[in-house]
């Protein structure tokens, strides 16, 4: 047999001429013999699993689709001993064709049923369903079925069902078998064109069935070859239609265009709609005719467009509409067979009552059509006036000619909107693309029509199926004719309606809507999101294929639509509203419907799903969480590879958001990665950073580098050089501050960690390592959950010893790039070097000499820059960090260049860190005592103040903001930068003042204490300032220690009350009046009025007197009015101050040091840092003094203007509260 395959040397029409004498020539052969046909009968029972011997199936839907294929042969068995063309043979033919159609509608991707493969059930329905075409004599219907066949499975028909004839069609020039895919767009190619000549000669159904199978011949052969060859001859007629690119740009003539309906109407028999018939009968009624005839020209001009609407919304009421989508609806429960002779039965009578009635119509010339006024079908008949009849058979020949012209149009929406019949919407479709390819007023207006016709339909029917129906044709039109679209917006297409079918489920809609882009602002309106959920989630678990292009109209799916529409809806408006709809579809419920979508690798959908999951991510660390748990990376890695730069793109943004996450679980993405990936994912990445700028470069390098780290040992140093060169040029020598500040998170972060919430933890991770233990400390630092297990990540260290051992070999160009960085005047650029190097310092400590003198060569002057008091609290431990793992082993040598400052910064942080403190001591050996230098002079950095509130009554660091109370019950939080103050919230809650602060003890939140007798605990949720409990007391409060989930409360009667975790109040140290207190090392130490001190083991509850009461007489009124623990001393104040070694209490109480007090005053308050006692005396509430803590030697004075009111030391930093509600801070320079 002939190779067939389509070639320059095949025309269309030959080819397709060919291929169906081909397919039918071997069906013939398969029912001619019966050794032939029980074999393939065998073939299929065997592959399907079907025991012939017991075909009594289970009644389910899986069993139902094998046992209607298998009765749907059985039925096509019984069908041939019967008589030729007897009414039985017909009937058991229709029940087979209706057996079949079942297990041939089942999705045949990814599914199987009864343990058989889908591909393999549909692909033997189709077979099946041709052989039962060619017996009732349809040769098209007959090809169109085995192609769709092949189309499901190349293999099974290839191997199993018609070998031979697929070699015949699928065999290449040189013998060899083409691929599944080529085949499978060899017969895609073949069935759209045997589609478009079925439809052209749809309803000619004059072929009888074949001969009997042992008659089969030359004759038989011919009588096939002779009946396709007319149909093809009459579509050759309707090809032209589709070539209007090469036709002349003038009209084309009426006689053409009726010539061409008419003979696609002589091979169609239309089915009666009452719907659209009694519409006919309307508009052609007598007495609306005689209305009409009285319209003069000047009024049918002149008909206003609303008007014309608002006549075509009356024709399609309700009733019309749902009454003809019944008629329509009621053909689907009927087989092919029915159908057809339904239609012998009423096209004749049709047509006639159609002409008849036609007739009594005459039409105005064509150019009338061009009035904006007469776009619809009841328009234009109703504005059209009845011309007198000639005698002359010129113009009874026009206005025949016009009539059939008009009727062949109503017959394409007649057919439509019954149902959504691929074959009605590809007709139209056809139709409108040939118009629209003309010139001229007539072409223009018959254009108007169909598209006026379907809108009308969505606008006014409330029957799904009509609505559908119209909502699929303009889409299909609009997919091959993008001019449509401008001419639907320019007809006002509501949105409303739109989105009520959407409502409605019908998906369709979705498409139009994007289609037609109206404004964000639009869609939000709408409500749209729940739905658009819906279409995502219903659609996506059926969805088996996806390409790697982004949709065009041409392939754009409801899906995809509503994917793109909820990307507007997340991104096109202001935070709070892109919040509000993120917020809509965060829960497990809507992120599992959507990321279904990345499970089954639907279409292109997944650039607008990607987009969507990024930002879910950033939203809420519950949606990263989730998104990790259950998504598969690698779709989104195989974007990589598209041609489409939009897809690479994103595909990196959703990696590099994606692997911010804690280290372990982004290791195992990346190990997913390489594991699942067919390419080489770290060339394709080279590339990118090699052709993309801007923040794509720099999210491809952070890819590359993390997969680069993988590999034990490293594969090529290109990889690592490439991408490490490509953050750190965006360091040096890039002008935009945004890539800069990109670049170095990255590299601040690569090494480390993230939580879930996608936070960056490396810093957290090294002050942790670093030695920073203490909570007052540790809430001095912003947005870190100091109690999240990502902190505790095992894998972190060997992650971050590979990563800085690759990166560190690069040498001094690292190192000179990151010394750019330090110097940056953006606060966060030079931030994030910081934290690089810190990591980095780690792996260079444990390297070679000559690597950690390069690094301190280039780094250490700048790193030390950030230990000076004033920066924050993070900067100044990281800088200790960096140092010291430079001078670790023989660096301790670098620490001799230090200045007399850097020293001095040293010793301040020593109680923070024990790196300090061992840098300190280094210090202090190398240097004799002499050089030690305390600056005195005090430095006023910041002030605050918010009118209104009253004094400031208690201050407190969380979560490195400055909480602060106040006399009226108000909570105010202060962001505090350097020598600037920003109020972020303030809360007014408390019916009284605000007396004190105290951490819980895991820092996540904050407990306020007030005289209105109640005890409130905050925390900061999602960005916002919330009070998640209260707690009633019978006392006001005047002070609060927190150990674990107890509360311990001094009262303002000096009493003294614990507060377990059921909040159930205990009495302790019941005869005592106690003044204050403070927790150290599972103790609390107790200042009482009568000048004792009380300890109070936590653990085991036990109450000791460390302190005895003063006994003498004359020593009256003098209570401990403050504790205050550091570095292992105890301070107490009365009207004096004495420091104790908190060892040696468990002697006996022997003040090591003491502080005389002024004759006739006592201290209010006191402040204990490393060089520094602040005092705040009875006798001068305005001004605090400065003490020597070490020599007890006075050194200055701060005045603060009013009564000081609370007093806060912190990072260096002395603030005082006063009663005119200012907030003042000063730093020792």
């Amino acid at each position: 047999m002939a190779y067939l395959s389509p070639s320059p040397s095949n025309p269309p029409l030959d080819s397709i001429r060919t291929i169906v004498v081909s397919i039918n020539d071997y069906i013939l052969s398969v029912i001619s013999n019966p050794e032939e046909w029980i074999l393939l009968k065998q073939k299929c029972i065997t592959i399907l699993s079907i025991e012939e011997e017991n075909t009594l199936f289970e009644f389910s839907s899986e069993h139902s689709a094998l046992s209607s294929l298998y009765w749907g042969i059985e039925s096509i068995e019984a069908s041939s001993i019967q008589p030729e063309y007897s009414e039985e043979k017909m009937s058991r033919l229709r029940n087979s064709e209706r057996m079949l159609q079942m297990p041939a509608l089942l999705d045949e991707q990814g599914t199987t049923t009864s343990g058989v493969p889908n591909t393999i059930l549909v692909a033997f329905s189709y077979f099946y369903l041709s052989i039962v075409s060619y017996l009732q004599g349809d040769s098209l219907q007959t090809t169109l079925h085995f192609l769709q066949s092949v189309l499901v499975s190349p293999d099974i028909v290839r191997t199993d069902i018609a070998p031979e004839l697929c070699e015949s069609i699928f065999f290449t020039c040189g013998g060899v078998y083409k691929s599944d895919d080529e085949i499978r767009e060899i017969a895609r190619k073949y069935k759209y064109r045997a589609t478009y000549y079925q439809v052209m000669s749809y309803g000619d159904s004059n072929e009888k069935p074949l001969r009997k199978p042992n008659k089969y011949g030359q004759e038989v052969f011919a009588a096939i070859g002779h009946s396709v060859a007319e149909k093809l001859e009459l579509s050759e007629t309707c090809e032209k239609l589709l070539q209007y690119q090469n036709l002349h740009s003038v009209d084309m003539q009426e006689d053409e265009i009726n010539d061409i309906f008419n003979r696609i109407n002589a091979s169609r028999k239309v089915e009666d709609s009452p719907c659209l018939d009694r519409y006919l009968q309307e508009d052609y009624n007598h007495e609306i005719r005689e209305d009409n005839g009285t319209d003069t020209l000047a009024n049918i001009f002149h008909v206003s467009k609303q008007q014309a609407h608002k006549e075509a919304n009356k024709t399609y009421n309700k009733d019309t509409l749902a009454n003809g989508s019944q008629s329509f609806i009621g053909t689907f429960n009927r087989s092919i067979f029915d159908i057809q002779a339904q239609q012998s039965k009423t096209t004749w009578n049709t047509q006639t009552e159609d002409v008849s009635s036609l007739k009594q119509l005459e039409l105005e010339e064509m150019s009338l059509f061009g009035h904006k006024g007469c776009k619809t079908f009841e328009g234009m008949r109703k504005n059209l006036q009845t011309k007198k009849r000639g005698n002359g058979l010129e113009t009874q020949s026009r206005r025949a000619r016009r009539m059939d012209l008009w009727k062949n149009l109503q017959y394409l929406i007649k057919g439509l909107l019954g149902n959504a019949d691929e074959k009605y919407v590809s007709e139209v479709t056809m139709i409108y693309q040939m118009l629209n390819g003309k010139q001229g007023v007539k072409y223009s207006m018959l254009k108007d029509v169909i598209l006026d016709q379907l809108l009308t339909a969505i606008s006014s029917s409330e029957e799904k199926t009509v609505i559908k129906a119209s909502m699929t044709a303009l889409t299909k039109i609009i997919s091959v004719n993008t001019t449509a679209l401008e001419e639907i917006k320019r007809k006002g297409l509501n949105l409303s309606h739109l989105a009520n079918a959407l409502k409605q489920n019908v998906q369709e809609a979705a498409i139009l809507i994007y289609l037609i882009k109206p404004s964000p602002t639009e869609i939000k309106s709408l409500e749209l999101l729940p739905a658009l959920v819906d279409v995502v989630a219903s659609t996506s678990s059926s969805s088996s294929c996806y390409t790697l292009t982004r949709p065009s109209h041409s392939l754009l799916t409801p899906p995809a639509a509503s994917l793109m529409i909820i990307e507007v809806l997340i991104t096109a408006f202001d935070h709070a509203t892109n919040t509000m709809h993120l917020a809509a579809i965060s829960s497990p419920s809507v992120l599992c419907g959507l990321l279904d979508v990345a499970k089954s690798g639907n279409s292109g959908e997944f650039i607008s799903l990607a987009s969507i999951l990024v930002k879910c991510m950033q939203f809420d660390g519950l949606n990263r969480k989730y998104i990790y748990q259950y998504t598969r990376v690698a779709p989104f890695a195989h974007l990589l590879q598209s041609e489409n730069r939009e897809e690479v793109f994103i595909a990196l943004q959703f990696l590099h958001e994606v692997l911010k996450i804690p280290r372990s679980s982004a290791i195992k993405i990346l190990q997913q990665i390489k594991k699942e990936g067919s390419f080489d994912i770290k060339d394709t990445l080279l590339q990118c950073i090699k052709q993309f700028h801007g923040d794509h470069k720099l999210y491809a390098a952070d890819i590359l580098l993390q997969l680069n780290a993988m590999d034990s040992p490293p594969d090529s140093k290109k990889f690592r050089n490439e991408a490490t060169r490509a953050l750190l040029d965006a360091v040096t020598y890039n002008e935009d501050s945004k890539m800069q500040i990109l670049s170095t998170f990255i590299l601040s972060n690569i090494g480390g960690t993230y939580s879930w919430s996608g936070e960056p933890y490396t810093s957290a991770w090294l002050m942790k390592r670093g030695g920073l233990t203490s909570m007052s400390h540790m809430n001095m630092i912003r947005n870190i959950n100091w109690s999240d297990e990502c902190l505790q990540d095992q894998g972190i260290d060997g992650w971050c010893c590979k990563i800085a051992r690759r990166i560190s070999e690069t040498g001094k160009a690292t190192f000179c790039g990151l010394q750019e960085g330090l110097k940056s005047k953006n606060k966060s650029v030079s931030k994030a070097c910081l934290i690089a190097i810190a990591w980095l310092s780690i792996e260079i400590s444990k390297g070679p000499n000559s690597l950690k003198y390069s690094a301190c060569e280039v780094l250490l002057d700048e790193i030390a820059l950030f230990l000076h008091p004033g920066l924050e609290l993070e900067e100044r431990l990281l800088a200790c960090i960096c140092i010291y793992n430079f001078s670790s082993g023989k660096g301790i040598h670098k620490l001799i260049n230090f200045s007399e400052g850097v020293r001095e910064s040293l010793r301040r942080l020593s109680d923070v860190t024990w790196m300090a403190d061992e840098l300190h001591k280094a210090t202090y050996y190398l240097f004799s005592k002499s050089d030690q230098r305390i600056s005195c002079v005090h430095t006023q950095t910041i002030e605050m103040h918010q009118s209104g509130s009253g004094a400031v009554t208690a201050l407190i660091y969380h979560k490195g903001l400055l909480f602060s109370g106040y006399s009226d019950g108000s909570v105010k939080v202060w962001n505090v930068n350097e020598k600037l103050s920003t109020l972020l919230w303030s809360i007014k809650e408390h019916k009284s003042a605000v007396t004190c602060f105290s951490l819980s003890e895991t820092g996540e939140s904050v407990l306020s204490g007030s005289a209105d007798k109640t005890i409130r605990i905050w925390q900061i949720v999602k960005g916002k300032l919330e009070c998640t409990e209260v707690i009633k007391t019978k006392e006001s409060i005047r002070k609060l220690e927190v150990f674990g989930n107890m509360i311990f409360v001094i009262t303002k009667g000096h009493k003294m009350k614990l507060l377990d975790e059921s909040r159930i109040s205990q009495s302790i140290f019941k005869g005592k009046g106690v003044k204050s207190m403070v927790t150290s090392q599972g103790k609390i130490y107790i200042g009482c009025t009568d000048s004792s001190i009380q300890e109070l083991i936590l653990a085991t509850k036990r109450e000791k007197e460390i302190r005895a009461p003063t006994r003498s007489w004359r020593i009256q009124n003098k209570p401990i009015n403050s504790v205050v623990v550091y570095k292992d001393m105890l301070y107490s104040s009365s009207t004096h101050v004495e420091m104790s070694n908190i060892k040696d209490l468990r002697r006996n109480y022997d003040p090591q040091m003491s502080i005389t007090a002024e004759k006739g005053s006592s201290i209010v308050a006191m402040g204990v840092v490393e060089d520094f006692i602040y005092l705040n005396r009875s006798s001068s509430a305005n001004t605090l003094q400065v003490w020597l803590r070490r020599t007890q030697q006075k050194v200055g004075r701060l005045s603060t203007g009013s009564k000081i009111t609370s007093l806060l030391t912190a990072n260096d930093i002395i603030f005082c509260g006063t009663e005119a509600g200012v907030i003042k801070g000063w730093i020792p320079l």
